[in-house]
């Protein structure tokens, strides 16, 4: 390419760099500006009192004229003479005393005296009247007699035992089982027992979900305490009991064998417990239509 081309191409060039530069200039130049709004004077706002309103008086209702207001003239009442000495001097009459019961006595003794002397029949007095004697035997005699307390009554029996009794029977069964409870496994119902207590509190719903007093024995009135020795697998199933001590009857102590063949499984023994069966000695206790697990 020779010189003389490059020169006018460059002189092209700066040319329309320069026309482009004028018009960019223009532009900017003639454009309107934005303008900003003004700044926001600042409001001053006086806190004045408010004055307290006057709560409104009620209209006083006007008063219901009395017939007292009215001024009367009323005539001037006065008293006879004389009256008030003659009330003060008159003596209060004493109460009348009943007259005692020897007069009407010696009316009865003279009576028969009078009937004897005037040839007529005395009458009785009301006092004197007697009753009808009834023959004893008859139907009238059995209906007025009163019937008499048999004292064959049958008691009901009495068989719960009192405090002092439950007492003493809990402290022969843990004489008894003492070897047992030191060796840990064999228990009494303890439901806030550190390691057992979680395991006996569901024992303790379980039995009283299906636990129910004899309908009989709850009619009848028949009390009584059944000591049972439960063992658990570590399921937590009962695998078996054993009667200690029958409380007397024997629907009481039947009642406690299927209350305990219904319940399932109470759950796993805790974690500290490492033997595979646990015994748990338990008193099955009724009284007062009511039941209680000890």
């Amino acid at each position: 390419m020779s010189d003389k081309y490059i020169e006018k191409s460059f002189l092209y060039l700066l040319v329309v760099s320069l026309l482009l530069h004028v018009g960019v200039f223009a532009l900017l130049y003639y454009l309107p500006e934005t303008k900003q709004p003004p700044p926001k004077e600042p409001v001053f706002i006086d806190l004045q009192q408010m004055p307290e309103l006057k709560a409104q008086q009620q209209p006083r209702q006007k008063e219901a004229k009395r017939q007292s207001d009215q001024r009367m003239r009323v005539e001037r009442e006065t008293a006879p003479r004389g009256t008030d000495m003659r009330e003060s001097t008159t003596p209060s009459r004493p109460p009348a005393r009943p007259q005692p019961q020897i007069r009407q006595r010696e009316v009865a003794k003279a009576e028969p005296n009078r009937g004897a002397a005037t040839g007529k029949p005395s009458t009785p007095l009301p006092s004197e009247r007697r009753e009808p004697r009834i023959a004893p035997g008859s139907s009238v005699a059995s209906l007025l007699r009163p019937k008499e307390r048999s004292g064959e009554q049958k008691t009901l029996p009495q068989l719960f035992p009192g405090a002092g009794k439950m007492a003493k029977l809990e402290e022969t069964y843990r004489r008894k089982y003492e070897n047992d409870i030191a060796e840990g496994d064999t228990r009494f119902l303890n439901t806030d027992d550190i390691l057992f207590g979680s395991f006996l509190r569901r024992f303790e719903n379980s039995v009283y979900g299906v636990w129910r007093y004899p309908s009989e024995a709850a009619q009848s009135g028949t009390e009584g305490i059944t000591p049972v020795k439960i063992t658990f697998n570590r399921r937590g199933e009962i695998v078996r009991v054993v009667l200690l001590e029958s409380s007397g009857s024997k629907i009481l102590d039947d009642e406690v064998f299927r209350t305990l063949k219904a319940i399932g499984p109470v759950g796993a023994f805790p974690r500290g417990f490492d033997k595979d069966e646990f015994n748990l000695i338990a008193f099955f206790q009724y009284g007062g239509a009511r039941r209680s697990l000890r």
